[in-house]
């Protein structure tokens, strides 16, 4: 009886030693086919059991859990230092924020215009004539109160966009379709150029 008690107490301090996982325990060398395991990581696994059961007299879900330790030898080899650590990176600074464009996108449709925006800022102005109609329209500015010709973006056909750009000064401007009956059919707009938009 002191024998199996003794065995017992021996089982459970072994138990105890390799219950986390990554634990090396000297593997007891067996014989010639063994002697190539000098350590072991034990390795826990746990395996979720589902059994039905009679207890009295109905039917019973029980769950338990199957737990088995594997030994997975060690190489023999010393373990590699880890590496060292990777500096940081410097910071990459931001490259600077480009000025806003001072673009105008205009949608062309039967028979009217959409600007992308109200009013736009004095200077160097890129407008691009996007036709999305079925017609080819063009584009014709003018800042109101002036006479002589005005500034265009040739006609542009269905499905197709033009862009060009203009030196627009202050002002504000008449937007239309100069192709024949457009303009008298609404597609005239205005355009706000001014500091603040």
């Amino acid at each position: 009886m002191r024998r199996l008690l003794g065995l017992g107490l021996l089982a459970a301090m072994a138990l105890a030693l390799v219950a986390s996982p990554g634990v090396r325990v000297p593997v007891p060398q067996l014989g010639a086919d063994r002697a190539a395991a000098a350590e072991c990581a034990w390795q826990r696994h746990v395996k979720r059991v589902v059994k039905r059961v009679k207890r009295h007299g109905k039917m019973r879900r029980v769950v338990r859990r199957k737990v088995r330790w594997i030994c997975v030898p060690l190489a023999a080899a010393p373990v590699a230092p880890a590496p060292a650590p990777v500096p940081p990176a410097p910071p990459v600074s931001e490259p600077e924020p480009e000025p806003e464009a001072n673009r105008l996108a205009v949608k062309a449709r039967e028979f009217y215009f959409v600007l992308s925006r109200p009013s736009v800022k004095p200077g160097a102005v890129t407008i691009e004539l996007n036709n999305q109609g079925e017609d080819p329209h063009n584009l014709n500015l003018q800042l109101e109160g002036t006479e002589g010709e005005p500034l265009q973006i040739p006609e542009t056909d269905s499905e197709e966009r033009n862009v060009a750009s203009f030196d627009l000064p202050a002002g504000k401007y008449k937007l239309w379709c100069s192709l024949p009956e457009h303009e008298e059919e609404g597609m005239a707009s205005t355009l706000l150029v001014a500091d603040s938009p």
